[in-house]
């Protein structure tokens, strides 16, 4: 089913994603520090080994996926687009499924950890996406005014 009737044709302003990303940000520090609260118990037991490192790490990526993935998949927006009337579909228009989801989220980390570069990229596309717009067949949409 696709959902594209109540969205713009323009693709997303940089402005909007920008607010949309810092209005996520703070749920994603609460997603963390909530999932942040069991953690201490995994320290009494592994002590500072370095596979106990790792389960937390992929532990709270864990958790950001969740929160992220699981508003993408039902209903193609987070809290933060919500509020800047963004929506995120797949290329052919329907919503995103978990492969989908996966695939964004995957190289959103990996453009955060090249210092942002694939967010700059917008700057560089003709049609204002991102590295993980491309690579997971995904584009954001501007959510048409009532």
């Amino acid at each position: 089913m696709t959902v594209s009737n109540t969205l713009s044709s323009r693709p997303a302003g940089i402005l909007r994603r920008f607010g949309a990303m810092v209005y996520d940000g703070f749920v994603v520090a609460a997603v963390l520090f909530i999932a942040a609260l069991p953690l201490p118990v995994l320290d009494q037991l592994a002590s500072g080994e370095a596979w106990a490192l790792a389960i937390k790490r992929v532990y709270l990526l864990g958790a950001c996926f969740a929160y992220l993935g699981g508003f993408w998949v039902h209903g193609g927006q987070t809290i933060g687009m919500k509020a800047w009337r963004l929506h995120l579909l797949r290329d052919d228009g329907h919503r995103l499924r978990w492969k989908d989801a996966f695939w964004r989220f995957t190289v959103s980390c990996l453009s955060l950890a090249a210092l942002g570069l694939g967010f700059f990229w917008v700057f560089v596309d003709p049609h204002r996406r991102t590295w993980h717009d491309h690579l997971s067949h995904t584009y954001i949409a501007k959510v048409e005014s009532a």
